[in-house]
């Protein structure tokens, strides 16, 4: 079944029973998964690759980021010359640019997949949290002047990690042609809906990926864990400092720790996937918090 293009600012009349409308670019990390959950559901997964003319839930990104005034750009996974064929498929990475006014400014970059691999779940934690994240830092970043970043930082929502990675693949190949400029460190978000624990897998304690996570958490501590794919092993694998982070609960992480499992991962893929079971308004905005300490400069 094919996805047909939508209109999400009519999505904002029913985000809350009683509420005032409020409009995309006001929404916290919290509204926008609300509102993506409920409101925003792809009827394919990227795995079909015909979806015409582009999925409800990359509009939705490209309409909020609009709605703030945010540049972005497009960059379609399978087109010749970035020209699209009304047959061909139409997967695509959305990518935003920050520049620090620090010459010769490396680039960190954060990604979360905007893709599915169930359209009968709401996808809460797998990814639909970690995109809404991404979405409100962009907001962060916007309203940060540029002499306050330490770093650039690139923005990228990606498409085809639940099929191998595919827009993750595009994103290294930009990042290779040297697009992104220095990209020194990568960052992918999975499972941020809940939880002030943080973790990080494919990167060691001493490595720069680690302790720049480290430096930036205000409570607790960082603990490297074992999670099953995601995107940043196919960075990695083309010799770029790539890891992926995400947060849970205290007992989530206990069990992560003792049994190499935990509830929250049990949730990808399947329908108990839900906002009600994981959103946590306070969580998802220390975390965004956290993220923007790591590419400012810690005294501004």
């Amino acid at each position: 079944m094919e996805d047909k293009t939508i209109e999400v600012t009519r999505y904002n009349e029913s985000l809350y029973e009683g509420r005032e409308l409020v409009s995309l670019g006001s929404l916290t990390a919290y509204d926008h998964l609300y509102n993506m959950c409920k409101h925003v559901r792809n009827k394919s997964h990227s795995g079909s690759g015909y979806i015409n003319p582009i999925t409800p839930r990359l509009e939705y990104i490209m309409q909020s980021l609009g709605a703030m005034g945010i540049d972005w750009k497009i960059s379609f996974l399978d087109a010749h010359n970035n020209v699209l064929t009304s047959s061909g498929k139409k997967l695509a990475n959305i990518i935003v640019e920050f520049k620090s006014d620090m010459n010769y400014a490396s680039t960190v970059v954060f990604s979360a997949h905007h893709d599915i691999a169930n359209p009968s779940s709401e996808n809460c934690q797998d990814n639909t949290a970690s995109v809404c994240n991404l979405i409100e830092l962009c907001s962060l970043l916007q309203n940060t002047p540029s002499e306050d970043l330490a770093h650039n930082v690139v923005i990228a929502f990606t498409d085809c990690e639940e099929i191998g990675g595919k827009g993750m693949n595009k994103l290294v190949e930009e990042i290779k042609e040297g697009i992104y400029g220095d990209v020194e460190l990568m960052y992918a978000l999975e499972l941020t809906a809940c939880g002030d624990k943080y973790w990080i897998q494919g990167a060691e304690d001493d490595t720069e990926l680690f302790k720049l996570l480290e430096d930036s958490i205000k409570d607790g501590e960082l603990t490297k864990v074992n999670t099953p794919y995601n995107e940043s092993v196919n960075a990695r694998r083309n010799m770029l400092d790539a890891c992926c982070i995400g947060i849970l609960t205290e007992d989530e992480l206990e069990s992560v720790n003792s049994r190499g499992y935990c509830g929250t991962w049990g949730l990808c893929h399947s329908k108990e996937d839900t906002f009600e079971k994981s959103a946590n308004m306070n969580d998802m905005k220390h975390f965004n918090e956290t993220l923007l300490r790591m590419v400012t400069n810690k005294n501004s």
